[in-house]
């Protein structure tokens, strides 16, 4: 049998005390998808590093076509044929599509860009997977899932024959996690080897050939998805059985906590009405450019919503004038990017957990340290968060566990109104039960819960009503008892759904 493509073996990482990885063996083939999973902190995000040349193992040897290397920064990744997709793309949002893509590489003739080479090539690498996309548009003008196309198609423009692509879907609908799933089939025909790390066991087994599980920091085992079950392989991430979290009978709501009557569109104004009460979760599905986001970001003052609209709290009509304002107004704002807008990632877990209750723990303009400390201590023991130390960067946790940790810091200051978007993106299974089950403690405590997600499942597990967006308009506002996953879709699609105006 010829060697693998790539070969690790005995491969160790230590933090300080902290052992990342110890001993792992880990072999990818030419032409396959070898999955990689475990909970956040089980090591998939080091053993990446340590491929991508971030950083350097301490122990252990890496052979590529049975050729012992050195990877000792990205460069020589690259060089090796390694190419790394990261969970939080790495694009520079003001330049096309084809700058990206030949980003410091750009043909050019006596120092000059050739800018129709640039393009031609662009639209070479990408033409053989049927990818139809303006190469000179903007990448912040595209769509996630496209985005995450000119991130692979820049892999692809370093010759890779090694692709590691993190958490790739966590931010794509349906029909753009199947089109990357079809390129995906497209590479390995042309021998590239892909080692796909996600939380999304429906996935793997769908697209990997073999799964292999971390667990703090060791192999625990690697299996061919054809020879083993999503059960098994939950099982040796969490070390035992993990019953699957299911949302109780519905909870009986309050009043109305926030509403939202109108959209400025003349004569449209029905078509965004949307209200919330104490005591349920309304779960708010929609596809790519629906303005889900768009939606909640207006309900925390984040954006001025369009004229004609009103935000009513407590049946009050209200302005809210920033997210200060909301927050004094017992609204919380979970986000969708935990990085950009979630966390203070140079700060400590501590630091960044009191940040949204300082009055709690201020006294004379001073932080009460002991209380901060000891208020973070059980928001960790809380909700499992895994780290280092409570002084730890927050931005040296795992993603999962500073997506609990974002959670956590906005309940700490004990919010009535909480609206989160994608609130488990990025997080492992038990996390997600975990986090799913705080969500309905939430409710049954009263609070109005609004939770965007992209995972239908969820938005099915957790909430109490389910309402769908089209184009920035409430289309369907469904009691999820009622609901299923495909008359969501079919909703949030315009199959079967008319607006007034539209030809039948």
């Amino acid at each position: 049998m010829a060697a693998p493509l790539l070969d690790l073996s005995g491969i160790t990482k230590w933090y300080g005390t902290t052992r990342a990885l110890g001993d792992v063996d880990f072999d990818l083939r030419q032409g396959e998808v070898h999955a990689l999973v475990g909970e956040n902190g089980a090591g998939k995000s080091t053993l990446l590093a340590i491929l991508s040349g971030v950083v350097a193992p301490d122990k252990g040897t890496i052979n590529i076509d049975g050729r012992a290397v050195t990877i000792d920064d990205p460069s020589r990744a690259q060089a090796l044929g390694i190419s790394t997709v990261f969970q939080e793309l790495s694009l520079a949002g003001a330049l096309t599509v084809a700058e990206n893509v030949f980003v410091g590489r750009a043909p050019t003739a006596c120092g000059v860009i050739r800018w129709s080479e640039l393009r031609r090539r662009t639209q070479q690498i990408l033409s053989p997977f049927g990818i139809e996309i303006d190469v000179g548009r903007p990448v912040d003008r595209l769509p996630a899932g496209t985005r995450q196309l000119v991130e692979i198609a820049k892999a692809l423009s370093l010759d890779a024959r090694i692709l590691l692509l993190d958490e790739p879907t966590s931010a794509l609908t349906s029909d753009e996690v199947a089109a990357l799933f079809d390129i995906i089939t497209r590479l390995k025909t042309r021998g590239i080897g892909i080692v796909y790390v996600s939380h999304h066991m429906a996935e793997v087994f769908r697209i990997a050939d073999r799964v292999t599980v971390l667990r703090d920091g060791r192999r625990m085992t690697t299996r061919a998805v054809t020879e083993t079950s999503i059960d098994d392989v939950v099982r040796a991430m969490v070390g035992r059985n993990l019953e699957i979290f299911a949302a109780e009978t519905a909870l009986v709501p309050g009043p109305v906590a926030l509403a939202v009557r109108g959209n400025g569109a003349k004569g449209k104004s029905r078509h965004l009405e949307l209200e919330i009460r104490f005591g349920e979760v309304v779960g708010l599905a929609g596809l790519m450019g629906s303005r889900r986001s768009e939606l909640a970001r207006s309900l925390v003052g984040l954006r001025q919503p369009s004229g004609g609209t009103a935000i009513e709290i407590k049946g009050r009509p209200t302005r809210l004038r920033g997210l200060r304002d909301a927050m004094a107004r017992g609204i919380a704002y979970v986000p969708d990017d935990r990085k950009a807008e979630g966390l203070f990632l140079s700060m400590s877990v501590t630091d960044n957990f009191v940040v949204t209750a300082l009055r709690r723990f201020a006294r004379l303009g001073w932080i009460e340290r002991a209380a901060a400390t000891a208020a973070a201590g059980r928001a960790v023991e809380r909700f499992r968060i895994r780290v280092p130390s409570l002084a730890a960067a927050a931005g040296k946790l795992s993603g999962g566990n500073q997506q609990k940790l974002m959670l956590s810091k906005w309940l700490a200051s004990d919010p009535a109104i909480v609206v989160i978007d994608e609130p488990t993106k990025g997080v492992d299974v038990e996390a997600k039960r975990e986090i799913h089950k705080e969500i309905r403690r939430l409710a049954a405590a009263g609070k109005a819960i609004l939770l965007i997600s992209s995972d239908l499942p969820e938005l099915f597990t957790i909430s109490d009503r389910i309402v769908v967006m089209r184009e920035g308009q409430i289309v369907g506002d469904l009691p999820t008892r009622l609901a299923t996953e495909e008359s969501v879709m079919a909703l949030a699609s315009g199959i079967g759904h008319k607006r007034e105006g539209e030809a039948a």
